[in-house]
């Protein structure tokens, strides 16, 4: 179920902060959404599906140049969804509780962006396909989707109770890149971000995630060295 919390940059109802900390920030190339656009001054909104802290608000916010996009968020993890200290700064537009699987699929088509940035790897793999298949379905032909997932299975499991932090697959790099990004970086440790159009739905069935907490960071290099793509943190490769 989905719930607003804040609505045109005001919180919708009075509520007590939590007792737990808002958590969740990503460790994929962010800055890869100012190289999506051809041209920044256009007025955007943006969905961050899974905003955690809100550091990529933040960093879109904080450029002069992007300053004026729209960003809404949705977070499974109530404590960031009542995250008074990051409401107040005005970073985001419109704020809803719930899980990603759980987005209206009509909302998708008001986005020029939408964001899954280190979230794709904390759902199972027939969650992980459908969410993914929808987003892409339901994606504006002009619009772009930019994903992140480590590139193996890595290992992380909750910091407090119930807070989604757990990884559940691994993706590998044949996955991704089988979605014929438009653009893609990779960080250390092998967190890759891809920034996809409609036209990957085409090749939606080459999305592969595997459960095998044995797919190795050795074994995500070795992905990439089979596919003679280079592991350079930094680079944004087009």
């Amino acid at each position: 179920m989905i719930q607003q919390q804040v609505s045109n940059y005001a919180v919708v109802n009075e509520f007590t902060p939590s007792n737990l900390q808002p958590n969740g920030d990503s460790a994929s190339p962010k800055e890869v959404i100012f190289h999506i656009l051809d041209d920044n001054s256009q007025d955007i909104s943006i969905l961050d599906i899974g905003f955690g802290a809100g550091n990529l608000g933040k960093m879109v916010k904080s450029n002069p140049v992007t300053s004026h996009w729209h960003i809404d968020g949705v977070d499974g993890w109530e404590p960031n969804c009542k995250n008074l200290d990051l409401f107040n700064q005005r970073i985001y537009r419109n704020v809803w509780h719930g899980l990603a699987q759980d987005i209206p699929s009509s909302e998708f088509s008001k986005y020029k962006i939408i964001c899954l940035l280190d979230v794709i790897e904390h759902l199972d793999i027939q969650t992980s396909k459908d969410l993914l298949k929808s987003l892409l379905t339901h994606l504006d032909p002009d619009a772009y989707l930019f994903i992140s997932t480590p590139l193996w299975f890595y290992p992380q499991d909750q910091a407090q109770d119930g807070d989604l932090e757990e990884h559940l697959i691994g993706v590998p790099a044949s996955s991704m890149v089988s979605l014929i990004p438009k653009m893609y970086a990779i960080n250390h440790p092998l967190i890759g971000g891809f920034v996809l159009t409609k036209s990957s739905l085409d090749f939606i069935e080459f999305f592969q995630p595997t459960s095998n907490k044995n797919f190795s960071y050795a074994m995500g290099i070795k992905i990439l060295s089979a596919m003679n793509i280079d592991y350079r943190p930094g680079v944004l490769f087009k």
